[in-house]
């Protein structure tokens, strides 16, 4: 995935891929020429390196809004009652990163946690070859509850969004994708993220972490072939098989389960995977529909619904979720199987997004405009085995798919779109030249 790591500032790393300013040449685990930088920024120490408006450092190395005072915006919630809402508000904004390439794309996701009536807005600008910005970009507004309307009366969260109309001169916006018009492309970028609570409240959202990605966009024949099988064993992680099929007809109004729930369904086994620590509580699943079982997937779906979108597949707005029960999240891309392989040996399996005809993978015995599954490990061939939701039972969901088929249709419908969902001390893997970053 990356040629060489350089720090940005201490604790934000930036890790450019092959042919990137100093970069090293491309290794053999490359299937893709794409220039990919991960910019990470998790815990106190990373967040230090931006910029704070009224926040202070608080519990578990997070960010909070500061004592009351601050400045003041009003909000109204497009999928609320119309009412106009006054919050006070802190911002973090990261430096100045300087990509060493023109940005094609770019993605954010976040680790935040927003008591109800709290929420954060994340968003992005690129600086362009002329010096100038971009303006900001809205990449997500986001709570992690749905208590609209509190029984005491007080404010209650918002509707978790993205933002649609925001297209202009230099770029568009595709829900949760940041997309460089031909002559307008950064070549550096700032992330920020406004805090947001009730004014009058002593509640605060908490940020721990922002991750941006951008990269280089190269077309389908960059695509180099089949990377070789690094890992040189059989590895397969412990990770449960859901179907979002036996969800058909829930919740009607979030999509009604099915091919809609792939995403959720996805991040739910990573997340399940890792024990009962980080499992939703019993306390929320209570009310929960879900008569063939598994009521967590529905309860995934329902809390990482983009209402704008509506839709349950915001890349985003499922690794965030994920981080409300304690795990460190966030989107990527990576150039190869050879690289995801990195990510099992460690013990992290792997959320991929792809599409295909059924004849380009006729394993699968479907095909699809867009779908997501989990790359849970390699046999000693090094296929890799994916748990695959889109099957008629929980136990119907391990597959193992042709790593030839399976990497090229991954590589060439998303450029290697992956949900990186880890404990804390499960570590990420250790930078190798060519291959992973040093996080």
């Amino acid at each position: 995935m990356r040629a060489t790591t350089a720090a940005l500032a201490a604790g934000a790393v930036i890790a450019p891929t092959a042919g990137a300013a100093g970069a090293a040449p491309p290794d053999d685990t490359a299937t893709s020429g794409n220039k990919i930088t991960t910019t990470h920024w998790q815990g106190i120490d990373d967040l230090r390196h931006g910029e704070w408006e009224n926040l202070r450092p608080g519990a578990r190395g997070t960010l909070g809004i500061r004592a009351a005072g601050g400045p003041t915006t009003a909000y109204t919630d497009p999928f609320g009652d119309g009412s106009a809402v006054d919050y006070e508000t802190g911002t973090w904004t990261s430096p100045v990163v300087e990509t060493g390439y023109a940005v094609d794309e770019s993605l954010t996701s976040w680790n935040a946690t927003t008591p109800t009536g709290t929420w954060v807005e994340v968003e992005f600008r690129g600086r362009k070859a002329d010096g100038a910005w971009t303006k900001w970009f809205v990449m997500g507004r986001w709570a992690s509850g749905a208590d609209f309307a509190p029984e005491d009366g007080s404010v209650g969260d918002i509707h978790r969004t993205s933002l649609n109309g925001q297209n202009d001169a230099d770029a568009a916006l595709y829900t949760d994708t940041f997309v460089a018009r031909t002559g307008h492309e950064p070549e550096a970028f700032q992330t920020r993220v406004t805090l947001y609570r009730p004014a009058g409240s002593t509640a605060t959202p908490r940020l721990s972490g922002v991750t941006t990605m951008t990269n280089e966009y190269l077309p389908d024949s960059a695509y180099t072939g089949t990377s070789d099988f690094t890992l040189g064993r059989a590895v397969e992680l412990d990770v449960p098989g859901y179907s979002q099929l036996i969800h058909i007809g829930e919740y009607p109004e979030f999509g009604g389960g099915g091919q809609v729930w792939c995403s959720p369904t996805s991040t739910t086994m990573i997340q399940y995977s890792y024990g009962k620590k980080y499992r939703v509580p019993a306390d929320r699943l209570e009310g929960i529909v879900a008569p063939n079982g598994d009521p967590q997937v529905a309860h995934a779906a329902i809390n990482a619904w983009d209402y704008t979108y509506e839709g349950a597949g915001n890349w985003p707005f499922n690794t965030a979720y994920a981080h409300e029960y304690g795990l460190e999240t966030f989107v990527t891309r990576l150039r190869s199987l050879a690289e995801a392989e990195r990510f099992i040996a460690a013990g992290i399996p792997l959320v991929v997004s792809i599409n295909f005809a059924k004849e380009e993978m006729p394993e699968a015995g479907y095909g699809t405009d867009g779908h997501l599954v989990t790359i849970v490990g390699f046999t000693a061939d090094g296929d890799p085995v994916i748990n695959d939701p889109n099957k008629a039972t929980d136990a119907d969901v391990r597959n193992v798919y042709t790593r030839e088929n399976f990497e090229r249709v991954w590589q060439t419908s998303t450029d290697g779109i992956a949900y990186v969902i880890h404990p804390h001390d499960v570590k990420l893997p250790r930078n190798v030249p060519g291959a992973t970053p040093n996080w």
